[in-house]
């Protein structure tokens, strides 16, 4: 226990800023709360018996009434008996019945006490014991070998006495028995213990009462549960007099939904909406069980649309700096934004938006790279082309971790290829593409840039592109075909596909057909700029339907692509190059186009967060008190309390 005093006392005598230093009560008192704020209650009870030996010697504490506020806690926290010891309503928290709380829950999961030897025992062991009390002046020996025991109470009779719940009396107990088996019973006396700390608590010393106020509505969810149970059990509940009275199944199921519907002006419901005017700090003194029940009660009865809005928003903030990515992605389901651009905006944007990507994978929150897609289209929207290159990258790399990889993976490429479109190919491009893209999908994705600059006669870029790639397989086929093309000579091209018809015309008509889907995606200009290349293409599949005979697959799949080739050429010779013009769409397959510029996907973005049905948290387990320190507006330190779950 010794080695605590100097610790503490440098922390928080420091902090007052004495001018002469503390005396020993105040060391000890300063240790009991970093003791308790340690979880170790029983050091507290010792650290108090160790105050009333330096009283006895004439050694009085300026802090005795806050002290007994820690000692009500651990006594709380240790499940002991509170009996007799002075409350802490004068000078101290008032946080007794907080205590008394915590001992009552205690008692219900760890029953009776057990019996305890009588003292005099000792003897046959050559040892000397004797029972104590808080009150009372211990020696050095004493001190050192104090152990605490649990007790019958008689504290808690007397709160259901003055509540006017009486305890049962029965045969063979001088006492009353307060049976701990009986939860509704209990719920009661616990209720009346949390209402009666709303105004024994000196608020300037707490930082918070909403986990109270949120446990006292938890009680009344769960003894309205209790009493219809009970109801239940004497056959006398409204259901059945529902049925007893004809109504059918339907007015059953209303008549037991309304049971636990709270009407508009009950205490409950004014409860529920006063806790939307929280902060989010005070939500987050509840655990997450209950943060997520309460809220989905109270959420119904918000009459403030943009003030719950930033309710989770603020609590979304929360959350990430605690990096709690699983309870985040339930968060976000609340701000339903699935149908809301604006709330998705306001989520995504700026620093906000970068912090959720922030989160790695091992915080629980797997959606990064939704956060990505979302942010690279607004992003594009905005004229920023580079950061949404670079989002749909990062979207693409952390797509593996999302509930809907799939979906996401082929948006993040497909909005890729689009921003690449857009783009002149620089070592700039190819650097962030290898530095964000995945290495299995970093072919793919630069396929459309090798196709794009070879479409478009740029030699520059296309063997910029194909210097960057992992080479091997039908990709190098393709690259040696598509070359001549990006030299600006399809005459070549066309003769190279001519000569590889007769000995592969199944891989010849694929090539075709891939260089016609990716011809047909592209504006007017590039369009109109090959066709002497489509003129030849189409030379090319009449030659391999004549040699093929006639009457097999591959003539009927030249005859196909003859035929969105010509279409192509027709449509080139109708255009009308005017503004309206322009912006009729011209491909025959998916795409449309306004202007000189090619519309984006239209696939709806995937948006997997959702509320999930959050079960009542019980309502039987100890609140947990913890002693902080501030100071107030006048520079006064303040020995606070912080009240959670």
């Amino acid at each position: 226990m010794s080695w605590a005093v100097p610790l503490l006392a440098l922390t928080l005598a420091t902090a007052e800023v004495e001018s002469e230093p503390p005396s020993n009560q105040t060391l000890v008192f300063y240790n009991a709360r970093l003791a308790l704020r340690e979880e170790r209650p029983e050091e507290v009870l010792k650290l108090w018996l160790l105050h009333n030996s330096l009283a006895n010697l004439g050694e009085r504490g300026s802090h005795d009434e806050e002290f007994r506020s820690v000692v009500w806690a651990a006594l709380g926290n240790r499940g002991l008996c509170q009996d007799g010891f002075p409350k802490d309503a004068q000078g101290g928290a008032g946080l007794w019945p907080l205590a008394l709380h915590n001992w009552v829950t205690q008692a219900m999961v760890k029953g009776p006490p057990p019996e305890i030897p009588a003292p005099f025992k000792a003897f046959e062991v050559g040892r000397q014991q004797r029972f104590i009390s808080l009150q009372d002046v211990l020696s050095a020996p004493e001190l050192r070998s104090v152990s605490f025991f649990r007790g019958s109470c008689l504290l808690p009779y007397l709160t259901m006495f003055e509540s006017g719940q009486l305890p049962e009396f029965k045969p063979g107990h001088l006492l009353p028995r307060y049976d701990l088996d009986d939860r509704l019973s209990s719920g009661l006396l616990l209720r009346r213990l949390l209402k009666l700390s709303l105004q024994t608590l000196v608020r300037e010393k707490v930082q918070s009462v909403a986990a109270v106020e949120a446990r006292i509505f938890d009680l009344d969810l769960a003894l309205v549960r209790l009493r219809a149970r009970q109801a239940r059990q004497q056959g006398a509940t409204a259901e059945q007099r529902a049925r007893n009275a004809g109504i059918s199944s339907e007015g059953i199921r209303e008549v037991r939904e309304a049971a636990v519907a709270w009407p508009e002006n009950s205490e409950q419901a004014a409860f529920l909406r006063r806790s939307l005017t929280w902060r989010a700090d005070e939500w987050l003194t509840l655990n997450r069980q209950r943060r997520l029940f309460l809220f989905a009660q109270a959420r119904p009865l918000a009459r403030d649309a943009r003030a719950l809005e930033q309710l989770v928003l603020d609590i979304i903030d929360a959350l990430i700096e605690r990096k709690a990515g699983d309870e985040l992605e339930a968060w976000i389901g609340h701000l339903d934004a699935s149908e809301t651009p604006s709330r998705r905006g306001a989520l995504i944007a700026g620093e906000r938006g970068k912090r959720l990507l922030e989160l790695e994978p091992g915080t629980g929150f797997r959606e990064r790279s939704v956060i990505a897609l979302h942010r690279g289209v607004t992003f594009l929207e905005s004229g920023q082309q580079q950061d949404a290159l670079r989002s749909f990258a990062y979207a693409m790399a952390t797509a593996e971790e999302s509930r809907e990889s799939a979906a996401v993976r082929a948006l993040a490429r497909r909005w890729l290829s689009y921003v690449l479109s857009r783009y002149e190919t620089s070592e700039e491009v190819i650097a962030t593409l290898k530095a964000l893209v995945p290495r299995q999908e970093y072919n793919p994705v630069i396929e459309d840039l090798v196709w794009r600059a070879a479409l478009r006669s740029d030699e520059r870029s296309f063997e910029r592109v194909v210097a960057s790639a992992r080479r091997g397989g039908a990709f190098d086929a393709h690259i040696a075909r598509l070359r001549p093309l990006a030299q600006g000579k399809p005459g070549e091209m066309a003769t190279r596909l001519r000569d590889a018809a007769a000995e592969e015309p199944y891989l010849t008509l694929r090539f075709v057909r891939q260089l016609l889907e990716h011809l047909e995606a592209e504006d007017a200009d590039v369009r109109a700029a090959n066709v002497p290349m489509l003129k030849l293409v189409i030379r090319v599949l009449d030659s391999l339907a004549a040699k093929t005979g006639g009457s097999n697959a591959h003539v009927r799949t030249a005859e196909e692509l003859r035929a969105r080739a010509q279409a192509i050429l027709d449509g080139l010779s109708y255009l009308d190059t005017s503004a309206e013009g322009r912006a009729r769409a011209l491909s025959p397959r998916h795409e449309a186009f306004a202007g000189n510029i090619r519309l984006a996907p239209a696939d709806p973005l995937p948006w997997p967060f959702r509320t999930s049905e959050t079960e009542a948290p019980s309502a039987f387990t100890p609140l947990s008190l913890q002693p902080v320190e501030w100071r107030d507006a006048n520079g006064a330190l303040v020995f606070g309390w912080r009240i959670t779950e």
